[in-house]
């Protein structure tokens, strides 16, 4: 426990220092240029895993180039996704509940059907022990007056 909570401080830390050394909390616009910096150094990295995972599956989608949107620009566009994304996933849930609970009745019912031949079975011969037991109880007493 001690440890996690030394190592979750240490990369904290670590992070705080880092960017205080790139300069991300002087000026907006530092700040702007360092991203487009590391955009522009992982574009290489980008492009050889959109080359390993999209191309297989569309080869015409890869000769496409597009060029990139501004960092706020795309940051937003991001944001407004997710949030179609959520309330999509959320207008869903009402849907996915009612399916839910039809296979959960069906699968009870299934069940009750599964035991039910079960259970009449049980009754025959209960009853036909009964029968079978009483005639005999019914013999006995005739035999005996």
């Amino acid at each position: 426990m001690v440890y996690v909570v030394l190592a979750k401080l240490g990369v904290v830390a670590g992070v705080a220092f880092a960017t205080k050394q790139l300069g991300v909390w002087e000026s907006a616009e530092h700040s702007a240029v360092l991203l487009e910096n590391a955009r522009e150094n992982l574009r290489p990295y980008a492009k050889s895993l959109k080359d390993r995972i999209c191309c297989w599956k569309s080869p015409e989608q890869c000769e496409e180039e597009f060029e990139p949107k501004p960092w706020r620009v795309a940051f937003v566009d991001s944001w407004n996704d997710a949030v179609k994304k959520g309330f999509l996933i959320l207008h869903r849930v009402p849907t996915h509940v009612q399916h839910f609970t039809e296979d959960v009745e069906k699968a009870v019912n299934n069940l009750r059907k599964e035991k039910e031949p079960k259970m009449e079975q049980k009754r025959e011969q209960n009853m036909n022990q009964k029968a079978t037991s009483s005639t005999k109880s019914d013999k006995t007493a005739a035999k005996a007056n």
